[in-house]
């Protein structure tokens, strides 16, 4: 079911966090105070945009994140995929949409949360220490593996999943509060991608590249 707003429920408790200081500035007055807050709720709110994405008929996987590539490789990924894979990172600036979702659709077959840093998610470093949840869903012979990593700024990341969940293709599976990083590892001889660094893709409309089997 599509939202009836554009916005994560999560956004609640900080819109009435800022509205009662709003208000309560109007009764004790401080510099600035007012158009501050102000500037606050709507960058509270611009966070936790939620916006309808309907995927494209064209086939191929989808951009887990919104966001710029900043890179892509080739790596070996042992925790889901345990193999040769292309991995492609997305940065997630303040002003993009913070949603994470499905590449693909299949089932939810692994899940780990880790505990680390909260380092600047540009910093190549990042990661690799940076607080993460991965999520592996497969589809038949086709699997992939997505990580919501934390940024200096973000703090919470939320996962909206279990093991043994469908998950539809463009479909929401959590949320990253704030300016943060996604990543995601797909089986080298399966997959070939076709969009660059620098290059800015949208969660569930943007095409990453061709599954190379007969799935």
């Amino acid at each position: 079911m599509r939202p009836k707003i554009p916005f994560d429920k999560r956004v609640w408790p900080g819109v009435l966090l800022l509205g009662a200081l709003i208000l309560l500035e109007r009764v004790w007055p401080v510099p600035f105070g007012l158009p501050a807050l102000g500037f606050l709720l709507f960058a509270h709110l611009a966070f936790f945009r939620d916006p309808r994405r309907d995927p494209p008929a064209a086939q191929g996987l989808l951009a887990p994140a919104d966001g710029t590539v900043l890179g892509v490789d080739e790596v070996f990924e042992d925790r889901f995929l345990r193999g040769p894979a292309v991995r492609i990172r997305i940065f997630l600036s303040i002003f993009d949409v913070h949603v994470t979702r499905s590449p693909l659709a299949g089932i939810v077959k692994y899940q780990h949360y880790v505990k680390g840093k909260f380092l600047n998610a540009l910093r190549k470093e990042a990661f690799d220490h940076n607080e993460s949840n991965w999520v592996g869903i497969e589809n038949h012979a086709r699997r992939v593996l997505v990580r919501q990593m934390t940024g200096a700024i973000a703090r919470r990341i939320y996962s909206d999943v279990t093991i043994g969940q469908v998950a539809g293709r463009g479909e929401k599976i959590g949320m990253i509060c704030y300016g943060s990083g996604v990543e995601i590892f797909i089986p080298a001889k399966m997959f070939r991608a076709d969009i660059k660094v620098k290059q800015h893709v949208a969660a569930g409309i943007t095409v990453l590249g061709q599954w190379n089997d007969e799935a």
